[in-house]
């Protein structure tokens, strides 16, 4: 029975130091997975807050953007705005001179676009009301240089300025008119003048 006895005490010995070996040969086993589970983690956290911090600065970027977009369209719309109250007001004030100034305007205006021939002058009855006394005559005196003359004709229209006719082509000198055939020019002349000084 000893025999046995201790056949049985070694099997017992044999096996408890087997099982402390599987249990610590496991316990490393889970230790090692443990730590590579926590690395994994700790680089997929990285890789994941890597990703948010660039879309985070893509969007920031986007919004930047297009908040300059919106930024630039709406001072863009604004100067315009300026620009065009300012030929408005430039055709106002022209017809806002003292009447003698005014005429002297129109001459000029006259003498520069009349052609060589005789014409029509029409220009709107607030403007004939105002005409000083003998412009007709001293007009086409100036236009004698060209070989032309003009009558003046009161017309319903607009204030300010005139349309000359010669036959069936008629030329619109009125300042709207001559404000809009010169807008890209005077658009540059009063952004450079408003913005760029």
């Amino acid at each position: 029975m000893a025999g046995l006895e201790t056949i049985l005490q070694k099997i017992e010995g044999d096996s408890s130091v087997q099982c402390k070996k599987i249990i610590s040969r496991a316990q490393s086993e889970a230790d090692a997975i443990r730590k590579q589970a926590h690395k994994d983690a700790d680089r997929q956290a990285a890789e994941i807050l890597s990703k948010a911090e660039t879309q985070a600065a893509a969007i920031v970027k986007r919004a930047e953007s297009d908040a300059k977009t919106v930024l630039s369209r709406a001072l863009l719309a604004e100067k315009v705005d300026i620009i065009q109250s300012v030929m408005k007001q430039a055709a106002g004030r022209i017809k806002a001179m003292p009447d003698a100034e005014y005429f002297q305007t129109i001459k000029r205006l006259v003498i520069k676009h009349a052609r060589g021939e005789a014409g029509i002058m029409r220009i709107s009855p607030v403007d004939a009301a105002r005409l000083p006394s003998g412009f007709e005559a001293s007009l086409n005196e100036m236009l004698t240089e060209k070989g032309g003359s003009l009558k003046i004709e009161p017309v319903q229209m607009e204030s300010g300025g005139f349309i000359l006719v010669y036959g069936d082509i008629e030329h619109n000198c009125t300042f709207e008119a001559l404000i809009e055939s010169m807008h890209e020019e005077l658009k540059d002349r009063i952004n450079r003048s408003l913005f760029l000084s």
